[in-house]
């Protein structure tokens, strides 16, 4: 990247034919400090190109120099378009038309927005594939999903339902770590796992789960399958279902895959 790629690129969005500069806002596009041979050389601004990497800067935007006031630190540009070519020189050599890139994506940025900021409404349809009673449904059940999916396990709390959600790479072993860290004998960390889910070995729980293929996202109408594959999309499934738990006023809790 060229140190004068900023000033090619100013220039390529300007929609005036003539630009009148202060040195100093040139430095000030730029970023940096004009060389001294800017202040005291007009050929320094001469408009010959080739392998001087500061004209090609100007030339390749379309633009060429038209006077210096190197007095008054004043340099004339002037877009110089003919026949939808660029004249490099006064030699009027020809060089390729440069598209406007930056005013055109503005211009188009601009048009596109309104739509974008039309209000919007995300919703979630799913459906609950009942895994049954932890404590009595072992692992290998046929109804157990080994695909990934959400897993749901509530219980009671002061009398009232409690929601688990876990977004899970595979049903099935979330819900095996879930039943052996009910058994009596089960491991110590497993013993932590229920302390800090705020349930105990003897504590009812039903679980449920909602399965690859059985969750659709929906934009003002229009839905599509989520991708339980994808992590990112499974935990904001996951989101959806904790927050719809809130909403319908039970109490809940989301856990990190």
């Amino acid at each position: 990247m060229s140190k004068y790629d900023p000033l090619r690129e100013h220039l390529a969005r300007l929609e005036d034919v003539v630009w009148a500069a202060k040195l100093d806002d040139v430095e000030n596009i730029l970023g940096s400090n004009l060389p001294k041979s800017a202040r005291e050389h007009r050929t320094w601004w001469a408009n010959s190109g080739g392998s001087l990497v500061h004209q090609n800067a100007w030339l390749d935007a379309g633009w060429r120099v038209e006077r210096t006031d190197l007095n008054r630190d004043v340099v004339v540009f002037r877009r110089l378009r003919i026949g939808g070519t660029a004249l490099a020189g006064s030699n009027g050599t020809a060089r390729p038309r440069v598209r406007e890139k930056g005013s055109d994506a503005e211009r188009r940025l601009a048009k596109a927005m309104p739509a974008l900021r039309q209000p919007v409404t995300v919703t979630l349809r799913a459906e609950w594939t009942t895994l049954g009673d932890l404590h009595k449904v072992p692992c290998s059940a046929t109804n157990i999903p080994q695909g990934p999916g959400i897993v749901r396990a509530v219980s009671l709390r002061e009398g009232e339902p409690s929601s688990l959600i876990f977004p899970a790479v595979s049903v099935q072993t979330c819900y095996s770590r879930l039943r052996k860290a009910m058994k009596e004998d089960g491991p110590e960390k497993d013993s932590s796992l229920l302390v800090s889910l705020g349930l105990n070995r003897t504590t009812p729980v039903e679980c449920d789960a909602v399965k690859l293929g059985n969750a659709w996202l929906l934009t003002d109408g229009r839905g599509r399958k989520a991708n339980f594959e994808d992590q990112t999309e499974r935990n904001l499934v996951a989101q959806l279902l904790y927050l719809q738990e809130l909403q319908a006023g039970r109490a809940a809790q989301l856990l990190a895959e």
